[in-house]
This record gives C-alpha cells, sequence and structure tokens, in this order.
C-alpha cells in the first residue's frame, strides 16, 4: 500500500502538453529523423553534458540541473540544440518590443502543473508555433529563436518567479496599451509642434533635485495607497497565500545590448510582452542560461536583480560547452588564459587547442513557420480577453466580428471592474472609415474618428470627408473634416440651443467662420408681446429656436483696401441691427467698424448725424445677411445629412449581426454597399488564391469522374454479342461470368494505383533520409549548403505530404468506388438473368 501510494505521489499530472505531444506522435507518420534520434555528434554532446553534471554534483553538491529534457518523442536534447534562430518575413517580429507582445498575444500560455518542477518535455519550437500553445520555456525558447534570429543578443533564462509572474495575473499592473497609446500621441504632437515656429518661455529656476524627490514620495504614496486598494479585490488570487512561495519555477528572455543598438541589457517576459530592466525586475533567482550556443550554470547566492551577467566569469558562472574564440583569449576578459605559461606556447598551440574544442552541433528542429492567415488571425483563437488593473483589453481577429471590431480597451473607477469610466474600441476594415471610437458612459460623450475616404451621404452632396465626430448626448456636437471638401468645410461645432459655428478654408469667396447664435428666452417673450420671430434655427431636441445673432468672418483680400475689406459681419435679428468690421491696418491696433440699424428694411448707420450708405451698400448688406441665412440653412441639412448617415450606419451594423449570424464571410469578391466591412484587397487575393486551388481539386476529381462514367461492361460483353440482332443476351451463368471478370479487373486496377503512389512515397521518403545523413555525416556545413539542404527539404516533404493525402484519398475513394462499382452491375439490366435465376 505504501509503495502505491508513493508512486501515485511520483506520477505527474497529463497537462495538455503532453497531450499534444502524443497527439503529434500518434498523427505524424514520418516523422523527421532528428527528431526521433540522435546524430553521433549529439550523443557526444549529450555523454560531455553528463559529465559536466557529475563533475558538477561532485564540487558543488546535489544540486538538480535542467539540461537535458526530452523532447516530443522522448528523446533526450541539449537545451541550447533546442533553438533555432529564424527570421520569419514579418516587420512586427523584427523589434523586441512588437515581437514579444505579437508572441504574448500568439500563444494560449499552459501554467506548470506542478509550478514548482521543470517541464517534464521541451517540444521544438516549430511545434510549438503550430500549437500556438505552450509554458513558460516554450515561450522563451520560441521567443529567443525569434530574436536570435534578426540579430540580437538573447538568451534563456531559467529560475524562480512570483505567482503573479508564473500564472500570468497582471491584475494589479497597470495596461501597457494605455501606455503605447500615450507615446504614440506625444509623437505626433511633437511632430507638429516642430513644423511650426515657436517660441519657447525660459522654465523657473528650480531644484531638480527637491523635484525629483517630491515625485519619488508622492509616487510612493500613491503606490502604498494603491495596494492597499488592490488587497480588497476579490478576483485577485495573489491575495491569497502561496504554498510554493518562493519555489515556482519560470522561464524568460535577457537580450543583451551591444547588438541592434540595444544600449542595456534587459529581460523580456514571454508571457506578457513586458519589458523588465535588469536591475529592477521582478524575478527571485536564477538557475540557467542559455543560447543556441552555450549554457551557463548561476553560482551567485543572490536575488535575481543583482546577478553579475558576466557569463565567461568562473566565479559568477559555470559553462558547458568550451568557446574557442574565448578559450584563446578573443573574448576580453582574461580568465582562459590564467593556466598558460607564456605567451609563445599560447600562440604555438592556438590551432590545436582549438580543434580539440567541442562544438555546438546544428539545432534539430525544424525552421520556424508562421502562415501567413494565422498572423493577421494574431490570437489565439481569433479572441482574447486580459484583466489589468482598473482596465480589461479585449482582442479580436480581423474580420471575426461584424462590425470590424479588433481591440476594445475598457477603464474602471474601481477595483473589482464594475463601474466603466471609459471605453476605447479600434476596428478595422470598415466601409464608412472609422477606425477608433472613444466612449465616455459617465458624461455621455463619444468621439469617433475616421480614415480618409469616407463618401458623403448623398452622390449630390458635396460632404463627406469626416475626420473626427463628438458629442455629448443633448449639450455638444462636433465635426472635424479632412481638408478635402468642395465647400472648404473643416470644423462645424453644435453647442445644442445655444450656438453653431463654422470654419472653412481655402473658399473662393474668401468665408472663413460663420455662426449662428440661438436664444429661447426670445420665444417667451414674443408671445406674451406680440407674433413669433419669422427667424428661426431649427433644432433636432428643441424644435425651431429663433436666431438672436448671426455672424461671417472673411479672410484678407489683398486687392482691397483695408478699410473697405470687411473682416467680421454680426447680425443681430433680435435687435434690429448689422455691426461691420472692416480688416486692422498693418501696424496698427484698431480697426474700423461700422454699426447699421435697420427699420422696415432701411439700413441706417450710427451715429445718425454721420455719413449714411448709399442704396447700394444697403442692398449689399441686405443681401449678404440673407445669403448668411441661406448658407446656414444650407451647413445645418447637410451636417444632419452627416448625423442621419452615422445612425443609419450604426442601425446596419446592429442589423447586419442579426442577419449574418452563423454566417461564414465571403471575401472572394469586393464586398457590396450593403456591406459593413470592406476586405483589402490583399485579403481578396489570397482568398481568391485558396478558392481556385480548391476549385482546380474539384475539377480534376469530376474529370476523374466523368473520364470514369464509361460502359465497363463493353470489353466482357465483345464474345456474346449475337450477329444477327446485334443485341447482347446472356443467360445466367454467363452473366455470372461477366461480373466475376469485372469486379476482379477493377479491384486489381485500385490495388496497382495504390501501390504505384505508395512507391512514389517510399522513393520520395529514401531520398530525403539520405540526403539527411549525407548532411550529418559532413558535420558543420557552409551557410550555402545548409540553405539549399532546408530547400530540398521543405520542397521533399511538401511533395511527400502531397503524396500521403493521396494515398489517403484513393484508399477512401476506393471503397466508394467498389461499392458504386456493384451498385451499378446489379440495376445493369444485362446482368439481370443471374438475379432471376431458379434455385
Amino acid at each position: 500500500m505504501e509503495d502505491g501510494s508513493n508512486l501515485t505521489e511520483r506520477m505527474e499530472p497529463v497537462t495538455q502538453k503532453a497531450i499534444r505531444c502524443r497527439r503529434l506522435v500518434a498523427e505524424v507518420q514520418t516523422p523527421n529523423p532528428q527528431y526521433c534520434s540522435n546524430t553521433p555528434k549529439e550523443e557526444l554532446l549529450l555523454e560531455h553534458v553528463r559529465e559536466f553534471e557529475e563533475q558538477f554534483v561532485n564540487v558543488y553538491g546535489n544540486r538538480f540541473l535542467f539540461l537535458c529534457p526530452p523532447n516530443e518523442y522522448g528523446v533526450p536534447k541539449f537545451l541550447p540544440s533546442t533553438l533555432r534562430p529564424t527570421h520569419l518575413p514579418y516587420k512586427e517580429l523584427y523589434e523586441v518590443e512588437s515581437c514579444a507582445q505579437f508572441l504574448a498575444d500568439f500563444f494560449n500560455y499552459d501554467e506548470l502543473n506542478p509550478p514548482d518542477r521543470y517541464p517534464s518535455v521541451i517540444p521544438a519550437p516549430h511545434s510549438v508555433l503550430q500549437w500556438q500553445a505552450g509554458d513558460s520555456f516554450d515561450l522563451s525558447i520560441a521567443l529567443c529563436s525569434l530574436l536570435l534570429g534578426v540579430g540580437y543578443d538573447a538568451y534563456c533564462v531559467s529560475g524562480f518567479a512570483p505567482r503573479f509572474i508564473t500564472t500570468r495575473n497582471e491584475a494589479r499592473s497597470a495596461c501597457p496599451q494605455l501606455d503605447w497609446n500615450q507615446v504614440v500621441r506625444t509623437e505626433k504632437s511633437q511632430s507638429t509642434e516642430d513644423s511650426e515656429f515657436t517660441i519657447h518661455k525660459k522654465p523657473p529656476l528650480a531644484s531638480e533635485y527637491r523635484q525629483a524627490k517630491k515625485e519619488a514620495e508622492e509616487n510612493d504614496k500613491i503606490r502604498l495607497e494603491e495596494e492597499e486598494r488592490k488587497s480588497d479585490s476579490e478576483d485577485d488570487p495573489s491575495s491569497e497565500e502561496d504554498e510554493h512561495e518562493n519555489r515556482r519555477i519560470h522561464c524568460w528572455v535577457l537580450v543583451r545590448k551591444g547588438c541592434r543598438e540595444v544600449a542595456d541589457d534587459m529581460y523580456v517576459e514571454p508571457t506578457t510582452g513586458r519589458i523588465y530592466e535588469v536591475n529592477r525586475c521582478p524575478y527571485l533567482k536564477i538557475d540557467l542560461i542559455w543560447n543556441h550556443r552555450n549554457l551557463w550554470v548561476n553560482m551567485q547566492v543572490c536575488n535575481a536583480s543583482q546577478v553579475q551577467l558576466d557569463l565567461y566569469n568562473s566565479r559568477f558562472f559555470e559553462y558547458v560547452m568550451l568557446n574557442a574564440d574565448a578559450r584563446i583569449g578573443l573574448n576580453g576578459t582574461g580568465n582562459y588564459n590564467e593556466g598558460l605559461e607564456g605567451g609563445e606556447e599560447m600562440d604555438g598551440g592556438k590551432v590545436e587547442e582549438a580543434a580539440q574544442i567541442l562544438d555546438m552541433p546544428p539545432s534539430w528542429s525544424e525552421r520556424l513557420e508562421i502562415s501567413r492567415e494565422v498572423f493577421h488571425a494574431r490570437c489565439f483563437k481569433g479572441e482574447k480577453t486580459i484583466f489589468y488593473h482598473k482596465c480589461k483589453v479585449e482582442q479580436y481577429a480581423p474580420y471575426t466580428q461584424d462590425d470590424g471590431l479588433v481591440q476594445r480597451i475598457t477603464l474602471y473607477k474601481d477595483i473589482r471592474r464594475q463601474i466603466p469610466l471609459e471605453v476605447r474600441e479600434s476596428f478595422k476594415h470598415r466601409r464608412d472609415r472609422l477606425h477608433e471610437r472613444l466612449r465616455r458612459p459617465m458624461q455621455n460623450e463619444t468621439i469617433e474618428h475616421f480614415y480618409p475616404g469616407r463618401p458623403s451621404s448623398t452622390t449630390s452632396a458635396g460632404g463627406g470627408a469626416l475626420k473626427q465626430y463628438r458629442e455629448i448626448s443633448a449639450v455638444s456636437r462636433e465635426l472635424l473634416f479632412y481638408n478635402s471638401r468642395l465647400d472648404g468645410l473643416v470644423q462645424c461645432v453644435e453647442l445644442i440651443g445655444k450656438k453653431m459655428f463654422e470654419f472653412f478654408e481655402d473658399r473662393d469667396d474668401r468665408l472663413v467662420y460663420h455662426s449662428v447664435t440661438l436664444d429661447p428666452t426670445i420665444v417667451a417673450s414674443s408671445t406674451r408681446d406680440g407674433p413669433k420671430p419669422k427667424d428661426t434655427y431649427l433644432v433636432e431636441s428643441m424644435g425651431e429656436v429663433p436666431i438672436r445673432k448671426m455672424t461671417q468672418k472673411f479672410a484678407r483680400n489683398p486687392a482691397v483696401p483695408c478699410n473697405e475689406d470687411i473682416h467680421k459681419i454680426s447680425y443681430f435679428l433680435a435687435l434690429g441691427q448689422i455691426r461691420v468690421d472692416y480688416h486692422r491696418p498693418p501696424g496698427q491696433l484698431t480697426y474700423h467698424s461700422v454699426t447699421y440699424v435697420n427699420e422696415d428694411g432701411i439700413l441706417y448707420s450710427l451715429p445718425r448725424n454721420g455719413p449714411q450708405p448709399t442704396q447700394q451698400e444697403v442692398h449689399k448688406l441686405l443681401q449678404m445677411q440673407s445669403s448668411c441665412r441661406d448658407i446656414l440653412t444650407e451647413s445645418h441639412q447637410r451636417t444632419h445629412g452627416e448625423l442621419n448617415q452615422r445612425r443609419k450606419e450604426e442601425n446596419g451594423i446592429r442589423a447586419s449581426r442579426s442577419v449574418q449570424t452563423g454566417k461564414k464571410r465571403e471575401m472572394t469578391m469586393p464586398a457590396s454597399r450593403e456591406d459593413v466591412l470592406e476586405p483589402s484587397v490583399y485579403d481578396i487575393a489570397r482568398e481568391l488564391a485558396r478558392a481556385e486551388g480548391l476549385r482546380d481539386g474539384q475539377e480534376e476529381e469530376e474529370r476523374e469522374e466523368s473520364t470514369s462514367k464509361v460502359d465497363v461492361l463493353a470489353p466482357y460483353l465483345v464474345d456474346f454479342v449475337n450477329k444477327d440482332t446485334k443485341f447482347v443476351q446472356l443467360d445466367s451463368l454467363q452473366a455470372e461470368l461477366v461480373m466475376k471478370k469485372c469486379t476482379q479487373d477493377f479491384r486489381k486496377r485500385l490495388t496497382d494505383r495504390a501501390e504505384i503512389i505508395q512507391k512514389r512515397l517510399e522513393e520520395e521518403q529514401e531520398t530525403l533520409r539520405k540526403r539527411r545523413a549525407q548532411m550529418q555525416r559532413r558535420g558543420d556545413n557552409g551557410e550555402k549548403d545548409e540553405r539549399e539542404f532546408e530547400r530540398y527539404q521543405s520542397q521533399a516533404m511538401f511533395r511527400t505530404q502531397i503524396l500521403e493525402q493521396r494515398l489517403a484519398r484513393h484508399e477512401m475513394q476506393a471503397i466508394e468506388k467498389f461499392q458504386e462499382l456493384e451498385r451499378m452491375l446489379q440495376e445493369d439490366p444485362r446482368l439481370a438473368a443471374m438475379w432471376q435465376r431458379e434455385p
């Protein structure tokens, strides 16, 4: 009983990673020999590692070293040989920040089970990318392989980390998306500010030391307050006691300075994509560090943030592989030449000493690959949700949401994320060109941003080009436009029930601004004293509101003198006055202004004893007033047309959700005007190529079926044709003989075809096996030979996969074809005598 209980305790739980490995082994019929076995050089390397481990235990005591874990086929592999530097053709994977964030979104993270034990299997990074799932070791190896492929000096680091790192619990962390958005907006604002000439004010003199000290105290105070509030969160498991405290095993990535203009060493967390400074990292302890060339064992008993990363210093690290360059003194540390006596002996034995050093064999993993369709989907299974401190981030793959949503960031007021303060939504491939929406539910505020190219509400109107739409419900509206409209409108602001004003650019009439001011109090006074005012402005939620004032502003016309060039004209409709302000002459502070009083269509200038306007000037002012009223009315209709179009678009999206639920979106042709989403030309091209490939396969199958629809009995009925009647009439024995010959020949034909496909498959596999053995016997090859072999191997694996699929399809179709032949023979009237035979 005790032995059984001890055996149960030693049994490790079955994890999703183990299930994936078993499924891979069962599904792959012809695995890569490097996965299933070790080359002689790899066996020699494993023997060297075992000797190193034995000497390490003899010198430093019994310490577990995670050096050669088994792969998915159970074959032990040295950790550095698992890394496969690869450069994929995606620009998002070229920089360390974007690459780490992409892989954090791309993978489905599995925690180590149990968390205080190393994983039982370390699969190839090629398999991990195909699964899109793995633990911290799998994610780190994949990330390190991609960083090494693009030129970074990257290393995998294994050690111990706190629970919020190993469980990827970011409930206490700030959302990094907010920091990135703030950086982007700051860069944009700086670029626009630099393009204009500004005279900067001198900052007041202040002590930088006192200011930094004050900010540090304030930050500490805020952090303590936040920690006290966060401890009340119910969904934060890190507030509970941890039975595996300080014993949770984890793996992350180290990027050293020097390569790719990296200024300082930094740690990259593969599960979240966050980057930490080495001396301010949250990790607890470092156990191992390795890259694709060597592995180092940490000998420093200190916190991870205090570890000295001098890898070839024997006081800090013990390395497994000898570096030939470092061994002959090229690393600059001088730690390897201490045992040599005299420089002449060292120079004389350089070549022999370097030749005796065991070098690292090439990686046993296949080249890392991410298909373009999977890359653009980005998230695991098309969607992902992450909870941060007072924040929730939802990410979706393109075309998976009916409204084109790809990301939603929700900011909350409380720790438990129940009171939303702000919702930020990002869209892609929208036909209405919407790409960002910001909603503040507490203020009833909505801000929408559009890409250029948004069409007008109607084909006859010259509107469109909406850039930004901001609305505070029942308070105000603001519309910003790109400078591409025919009417020159760039901004329209409406304070609902109070005022509406618009700004223009590049108009032929030099109009740059006009506005209308409303006064609802005029309605009450007019109903008591007399008739209702005739000059009103339609407000959507208030009806007709009286106009108190209309204003127009014009740009300077150099061809007209300043005292005659109108700058601003105000129509005080409630007072019956018109005020005209002219442009200010250069070098003067004052400007010429004239006020007119309208009495029954007759204008008088104030004061009455001054010069009065001519009849032509009066007619011009009254015509300008009427024109201003018409322009404002037309602008009002155009603006409300834009608003109505936005409402129709959102209503159409809601309707399409109910109609398109469960339907697959068709992207083989451009979308119609009624569709919400508009696929890009690249997505359409990819879908067309895939549909064309499927169509070619179906046409080939139909061609085979059409050629097979022949009279299968014709060759067997030649000897039974009646020479007089030219017809065939068989008795029961003859019909049975014909049927037996036909079925035997058909069965032989199917068998021969299967043997041909199997023979071609075996020849292809044998050729590939010989090429692999030839490459392994050569040992270290040039980069050109390796690239040629990888190209041949990729093509050979593709041909092998096609032959396997063709063989499997032939086996399935052979049964169906044989059953179809039997049915045809049973229904053929020429063999009816066989079925009517008397017993």
